[in-house]
């Protein structure tokens, strides 16, 4: 039983670990969420490991470079979550501060364990892998399930925020990570009083929720990643929007649409169309196309949309669908297609123009034709029907550049 308990199961959660990470590497949406919730499982497979060479190996000096391996994964693991769990929710605006802020404590609790043979402040005393915590490694402790407590608060708050369709997730990741820490909790205050560090089973069922998780309801994907692949052959702009208006998936047309844009940065609709507003000239009669896109709604629309690139003159032309993305009675998010017609809408111009200077061109022959028709004498029959010949023909241009016009014009309503 004992085997089973500090062999098999570690075992059993390391291969579901990685199995995610490999999962997560080639299927997933590559972004900071992504890479947030891989190191959680790298930290989760090198604890682990550590706790297996802890209780396997014989020399003194190699366990203690085992509980090295083993602490330095539990330090950072409560700060990972955090930052996963904040990248998750969408609610980190500055990524480099908020880890330089959240890494801070983790990383001088590691620098204390590193030299803790010059102070014992991390560990009072130290043999064969039989420990007294000091002050830092309560300290330690402290921040660490304040992290993971924070974590568990930040998704419940988000679970009564979010649509129904993603509740199962945070219920699951809420689970998956408050597990292991009460087993720790219960380990490192003695409650459970035994050698062994449960810690590590509980990364089994947590493991198993996160399996769920990822290969069931793909909580780090909105969209079925066989749709990817054909929205990306696609000619098309198409972006997709979340139910939190976080841009989940753009597809490769939106690169020649939108040079330069990194949904991986800028992560959500505002922050897209602030993006685009710094790239382009959008003026007024264009924000409230702007503004639909910040609102999920449950009726689609549609409408143009034109912005100007600093070294053009034309603008480009887009006719933008926005369509509700449902599920069971609720929206889940939104599918923003832009169609390019500025070439549609130049021509549509230009024949504006020149149908203007045809008729008037035509209006000034039929008035010469009249005056010239006024001045002839009945004697000249010949002249007289040429010119009203010209004066037919005049009108008859006339007509034909008026219906051209009109059939664009329908054509573009349509």
């Amino acid at each position: 039983m004992a085997n089973i308990i500090q062999y098999m199961l570690p075992m059993i959660s390391i291969v579901l670990s990685l199995s995610m990470i490999v999962f997560s590497l080639i299927k997933g949406k590559k972004n900071e969420v992504l890479k947030a919730f891989i190191f959680c499982h790298v930290l989760m497979v090198i604890w682990i490991i550590g706790q297996v060479l802890e209780n396997i190996l014989v020399n003194e000096e190699h366990i203690w470079n085992a509980t090295l391996l083993k602490y330095t994964a539990i330090i950072y693991t409560g700060a990972t979550w955090l930052t996963f769990c904040l990248l998750y929710t969408n609610r980190i605006k500055n990524l480099r501060k908020s880890l330089i802020l959240i890494y801070s404590c983790p990383t001088i609790f590691n620098l204390a364990i590193l030299t803790n043979t010059n102070h014992h402040m991390f560990f009072s005393t130290y043999s064969y892998g039989a420990k007294t915590y000091g002050i830092i490694f309560w300290l330690h402790a402290l921040c660490s399930y304040a992290y993971l407590l924070g974590s568990v608060i930040i998704l419940l708050i988000e679970l009564f925020r979010c649509v129904k369709k993603y509740r199962i997730q945070y219920i699951l990741l809420s689970i998956s990570i408050l597990f292991p820490t009460i087993l720790n909790y219960l380990y490192v205050t003695r409650t459970i009083k035994h050698n062994s560090d449960f810690t590590p089973i509980g990364f089994v069922f947590s493991s198993l929720i996160f399996f769920v998780s990822v290969f069931k309801y793909r909580f780090l994907n909105l969209l079925p990643i066989a749709i990817t692949s054909i929205l990306d052959a696609i000619p098309q702009t198409i972006m997709v929007v979340d139910s939190n208006n976080d841009v989940n998936y753009i597809n490769n047309a939106f690169h020649t649409f939108l040079p330069g844009f990194t949904p991986s940065i800028e992560n959500n609709i505002f922050k897209f169309i602030e993006y685009l507003k710094q790239k382009v000239y959008i003026d007024e009669k264009n924000l409230p196309v702007l503004e639909r896109f910040q609102t999920i709604a449950q009726e689609p629309f549609n409408g143009e949309f034109e912005f100007t690139w600093p070294n053009q003159d034309k603008p480009m032309c887009y006719l933008v669908y926005i369509i509700p993305i449902q599920e069971r009675g609720s929206i889940i998010g939104q599918i923003i297609m832009f169609f390019d017609i500025t070439e549609y809408k130049h021509l549509t111009d230009e024949n504006i123009q020149k149908n203007d200077a045809l008729s008037l061109i035509a209006q000034k022959l039929f008035e010469v034709n009249c005056l010239s028709f006024n001045k002839l004498t009945s004697g000249k029959k010949d002249v007289v029907a040429a010119t009203k010949e010209s004066i037919k023909l005049s009108g008859e241009i006339h007509n034909i550049s008026k219906y051209f016009l009109d059939a664009l014009k329908k054509k573009d309503n349509n």
